[in-house]
Order: C-alpha cells, then structure tokens, then sequence
C-alpha cells in the first residue's frame, strides 16, 4: 500500500539535504525520483515547492500532484475556492487519510522558516526511515490504498484545471 513519509524539519534547509540523499538512492529505495518532494515555508509564511519530474505529453506531471497535494494540505479550508470542482478531490484526500489530523499535524509542523520532505513511497517505509535517521526531523506517516490513490490521480487533471482556473496567490493562513 502506498504511504507518505513526510519528515518535518525546524530550518529552511534540511528537507532539501535529507531529499538530495533520497535522489542519489532511489534504485536502492525502491522509490521512483517523481515521489520526492521539498516544501520549504519560509519566514514570510510563503511555501515553496521543490519536485524532480519529468512531464510528459498527456498525463499529469507530479510536479503538478505534488503541486495539488501541497496546495490541499496546507491551504485552510475557507482559503480554498468554492464550488471550483475540487469537491471530489478533497473527499479523495480526506478518505485516503491526508485529511484530518494528518493535514492538522502537518500544518502545525511547517510553520514559518520550516521545511518538509515529502515522499511517496509504495513498498515498506523501512529502509527509507532508516537512510534517513541521520538527517534528524518529525517522522509522520499515513497509508493509502492503492484503489484510493488511483483514484487520487484520475481526478487530478479535473482539480488543476479548477485552480487554475479559479487563480490567485497568497500566503497561507496563519502565517502573518
């Protein structure tokens, strides 16, 4: 079953060092190099994302998956546009186990000058806790199935349009 590792970080670096060693390990990971994410927030409040993909004609780029998984987590539920066709995306989100406390848990660890990597991992967590040890940070977790996952991505094409359609850019809530 597929899970997201995220592991949390107190600095606006770190994410970024511990995903540079996952990149150097994918084969020895198991891990595909699109599954890896750095969210970095910096003292502003403003989130930047960091992803390793390559798009290809007619499917959906994971940058653009990590772009709306990011986008879903950290934005507060009024911040997101209304009746946009994301409706079906967030109950994915929230019945694959990324909403909730998961999405609470997140948004209270990456505060301002935070970092996060993001990895998507679809085997055993295992090896991938264990490369990472050295480079410290809050390890959370959750499991998704694969029908939900896939059913994740089917309905992404239809949210990127609805925010892209519905525009506009600002810092997170909270964040001053």
């Amino acid at each position: 079953m597929p899970t997201l590792v995220v592991l949390t970080y107190r600095d606006e670096t770190s994410a970024a060092t511990a995903g540079e060693q996952v990149q150097r390990l994918v084969r020895h990971l198991r891990i595909e190099p699109e599954a890896v994410a750095v969210v970095r927030r910096d003292r502003d409040g403003w989130f930047h994302l960091t992803t390793n993909h390559q798009p290809a004609a007619g499917e959906v780029s994971s940058g653009l998956v990590w772009m709306l998984v990011s986008a879903l987590l950290f934005a507060a539920p009024p911040a997101r546009p209304a009746g946009a066709g994301l409706d079906p995306v967030l109950e994915l989100v929230n019945a694959g186990g990324l909403g909730g406390h998961f999405q609470e848990e997140l948004r209270d660890r990456l505060g301002p000058g935070t970092s996060g990597l993001f990895v998507l991992a679809e085997g055993g967590t295992d090896r991938l806790v264990d490369v990472l040890g050295p480079y410290g940070g809050d390890l959370l977790r959750t499991t998704m199935s694969a029908e939900r996952l896939a059913a994740l991505r089917e309905a992404l094409p239809a949210a990127a349009e609805a925010m892209a359609l519905s525009g506009g850019r600002g810092r997170a809530p909270g964040s001053g």
